[in-house]
Formats: structure tokens, C-alpha cells, sequence
């Protein structure tokens, strides 16, 4: 029996013995597999890296070559035809089925300058001298490695120079005074040259120059689709006399537009009109760093804008008044001490910015010897001012029951008026919507019965 016994803890324990190995043998199977999986993983990147690092080791040799040859090219034409391709230009050239873009900036330069043509003095009297050929050459895939240049400097032949001739250097400059590249610069005058596009390149850049010129006056214009300049002009242009000898700069802040969303409410209550105007303002908006749209609905939207640094401001209405801190120019002060306008509304090259433009309310009730005059409709007048050269007028609507009507009506001094009424004392009484104070303003009118 005891033997037995034995036996069968022997077999027991046999067996349990072999079913811990078989548990052990299972997590290690799965561990070499975790462990082999990253192995073969950690492989495969540094495969990866390596054949990127071949890949981009190969385009960068085949874009040195391209630009190269490039350069070699343009060392081998006549001057005159290198002339003639001042300006950017990019063209595609495939190598072994992988497309390159080959980019040449060729800019007139002179031996003082401390980066290109547009780098000379307007006043300096120096014509530019030299060519300067610059080429990249860039490919899909490139991530953050830089584009491969090359370039030189081509002396024109003796004689080249007309020394009756001049020259316009353009620079373009983002809203924050960066480098505005990219841009089709048109000239026209007494010589209609080639349109340009200014230069993006490291050592010169949001310029273009046009060189030998005949003396006279000039239009300088920019068209980009998408952008304006600070007055909101999409096509801006300048006038530019051109003087033998010597080079006349233009100057352009362009930048892509940006478009504010304006929500006009009353929150005291009252009927806003319809045809409300706005105003923005900015202190670069000339002449007096405000700018009056127009426009209909509660809800506008306002495109086309520069987009400011700073942001901008908006007020409802198109007076001088209607601004909080507007300064009335005849007495030499502002209209409203005290008053100050909303918080300013930042806006993005581009982007889309949301506000909304809270519009005080007037309570006007209308009475006819001392009872509520029912059914008679109300008007509110502005007189002739800065920003509303013929007056404002809007038509409150007509009195309820209590001969009262509730109306919206931006800042300012309105004059209140029934319409087919005479006022009693023969003048109408105004009301002045002061930003200063809290809103609904109260007002009774009393007409002759």
C-alpha cells in the first residue's frame, strides 16, 4: 500500500512537473517572438534610413549635377540673351523617372551692394554691373534637407551699358516687413518691359529689378490673386520717374488677405436697420486710420482686409461719432471723453476672424397732448459729418399701443422725428448715444395735435 502510494504521488507530481514546463515553454515562445519581432523592426528602420539616406545622397549628386550644367550654360551664352531671362523662372527635368525642379534667379547686381540690385541706393547714382545667375534645384521627398545652389556672376561685355538708361528696383514686404516673394511685377511706360516676379532666394529676396529703361515716368504694379496691400487694394500700383544713370526704388506691403466675420446685435433689444454700415479701424487705414463698409443683415462678412499686425477695431455706424474714441476735428477734441472702443480683433495672413458688434438701444415714446400717439412711425436723423458726408437716416418703425418704439442706433446725436408731425416748440429733439453711458437711452417726443 505504501508503495502504491507512491507510485501514484510519483506519477502526480511527473505530471505536474510536465505541466509547468509546457506553461513555461509557452511564454517563452512568446517572448522570443516579442523580442525577435522588435529586432526585426529596429532592422528594418535602419534599412529604411539607409536607403533614404541613398535616395537623398543620389538626388542631392543628380540636383549638383543639374545645377551645374545650368550655370555652365549660362556662362556659355551671349550676355544679351542672359538679359533677357532676368527674373525667376522653373523649369521640370526628369532624370531616371524622378522629376527635379530646376529654379534660376537671374538679378542685375552692382560691385557695392551688399545683396542685389534692389540693395542700390535710389539716390547713389550707380548702374547696376554685374549678372548674377543663381540656381536650386529641389524634388519631391526632400523633407528637411535644403536645395542644392549653385552660382556666379557674369561681367558684360565692354560697351554693354547705355549710360542714358535707368533702372526700377521693386521690393515686396509682408505685413511684418519680411520678404514678399513669388509676386508677377508689371511695368509699364515709355519701355513695357517683361513682367517679373520677385525673387525668393536666400541672399535676395521680394525683389524684382528691371534694367535699361528709358527715362520717364513709369506705373509699377503687383496683382497676386489672393492678396492686398494696407488700403485693401488687391492690384495696388505707384508712379515712378526713372533718371538716366541711376536706379528708382518702389516699394510694396503685400500680403495674402484676411477676412473678418462681424455679428451686429442689440442686446438691450430694439430693431437694428438693415442697412447698418461699419467701420474698421486700424492707424495704418488712411488717411485717418479708419476705413466705413457697407453692407446689409445682422450678419457680415468682411473680406479683402490687410491683415493688420495689430488687428483691427469695428464700430457699428460711419459717422465720426460712432466711434468711441473718435476726435471731432472742428473743436479739436473727442466727442465722447472717456470712451473707448471694443477690444481690438487679431486677424492672420489668410485667415478668418469672428466678432460681434453689440449696437445701443433708443426708446423713443411719442406722445399728442400728453396721450400715446399709436401707429405713427419714428426717424432718426444724423447730420452731415466726417465718415457720413451726407447725413444719416433711418426709419425706426411705427409706435405700439404705448406709443413707443425700441430701435437700435450706433453711437452718435440723432434727431428724432414723426414722420407727417410737427414737433411741439417747432424743433425736434436729439438724443445723444454716448458710449459712456449705459444703454437703453430714453427720449419722448412731443407732437402738435
Amino acid at each position: 500500500m505504501v508503495r502504491a502510494s507512491r507510485r501514484a504521488g510519483s506519477a502526480v507530481a511527473r505530471r505536474r512537473h510536465g505541466a509547468g514546463d509546457r506553461g513555461f515553454t509557452l511564454i517563452e515562445v512568446v517572448v522570443a517572438v516579442a523580442l525577435f519581432a522588435i529586432l526585426i523592426s529596429g532592422i528594418a528602420t535602419m534599412v529604411g534610413n539607409g536607403l533614404n539616406l541613398a535616395r537623398n545622397n543620389r538626388s542631392r549628386s543628380i540636383g549638383a549635377n543639374l545645377a551645374s550644367q545650368q550655370i555652365d550654360e549660362f556662362r556659355s551664352q551671349d550676355f544679351d540673351d542672359v538679359v533677357a531671362l532676368v527674373g525667376q523662372t522653373t523649369e521640370e527635368m526628369s532624370v531616371d523617372g524622378v522629376p527635379y525642379d530646376v529654379i534660376r534667379d537671374i538679378t542685375w547686381v552692382d560691385q557695392q551692394s551688399t545683396q542685389g540690385a534692389c540693395d542700390v541706393s535710389a539716390t547713389s547714382g550707380l548702374d547696376p554691373r554685374l549678372l548674377r545667375v543663381v540656381v536650386r534645384v529641389e524634388w519631391n521627398a526632400m523633407g528637411s534637407i535644403d536645395p542644392v545652389k549653385a552660382e556666379t556672376v557674369l561681367s558684360p561685355p565692354v560697351g554693354s551699358f547705355d549710360p542714358t538708361l535707368g533702372n526700377i528696383a521693386v521690393r515686396v514686404f509682408d505685413r511684418d516687413a519680411g520678404p514678399g516673394y513669388g509676386h508677377p511685377v508689371t511695368v509699364t511706360g515709355p519701355d513695357n518691359p517683361p513682367v517679373q516676379v520677385t525673387i525668393n532666394d536666400n541672399d535676395e529676396v521680394g525683389c524684382a529689378f528691371f534694367a535699361g529703361l528709358t527715362p520717364g515716368s513709369y506705373t509699377v504694379s503687383l496683382g497676386t490673386a489672393g492678396f492686398v496691400d494696407r488700403q485693401e487694394e488687391p492690384t495696388p500700383s505707384q508712379i515712378v520717374s526713372v533718371s538716366a544713370g541711376t536706379v528708382s526704388s518702389v516699394q510694396f506691403d503685400y500680403d495674402r488677405a484676411a477676412t473678418i466675420n462681424v455679428t451686429l446685435v442689440a442686446p438691450e433689444g430694439g430693431a437694428l436697420p438693415t442697412d447698418l454700415p461699419l467701420t474698421l479701424g486700424n492707424s495704418g487705414l488712411l488717411p485717418l486710420g479708419t476705413q466705413a463698409v457697407t453692407g446689409t443683415g445682422t450678419s457680415r462678412s468682411l473680406p479683402d482686409l490687410f491683415p493688420f499686425a495689430d488687428g483691427y477695431q469695428v464700430w457699428a455706424g460711419a459717422c465720426a461719432d460712432a466711434d468711441a474714441e473718435g476726435e471731432d476735428l472742428a473743436l479739436g477734441g473727442p466727442y465722447w471723453p472717456g470712451g473707448q472702443r471694443d477690444p481690438v480683433v487679431p486677424v492672420e495672413p489668410g485667415g478668418t476672424a469672428s466678432t460681434t458688434v453689440e449696437v445701443p438701444t433708443v426708446e423713443i415714446s411719442v406722445t399728442e397732448g400728453g396721450a400715446p400717439l399709436v401707429g405713427v412711425s419714428v426717424r432718426a436723423s444724423h447730420d452731415v459729418d466726417t465718415g457720413c458726408d451726407t447725413g444719416a437716416e433711418y426709419q425706426l418703425g411705427t409706435t405700439d399701443e404705448l406709443g413707443t418704439v425700441r430701435a437700435a442706433l450706433p453711437h452718435g446725436t440723432w434727431e428724432l422725428s414723426v414722420d407727417d408731425g410737427s414737433p411741439v416748440g417747432g424743433t425736434w429733439p436729439t438724443v445723444a448715444v454716448d458710449p459712456t453711458l449705459t444703454s437703453p437711452f430714453v427720449v419722448g417726443v412731443e407732437v402738435v395735435g
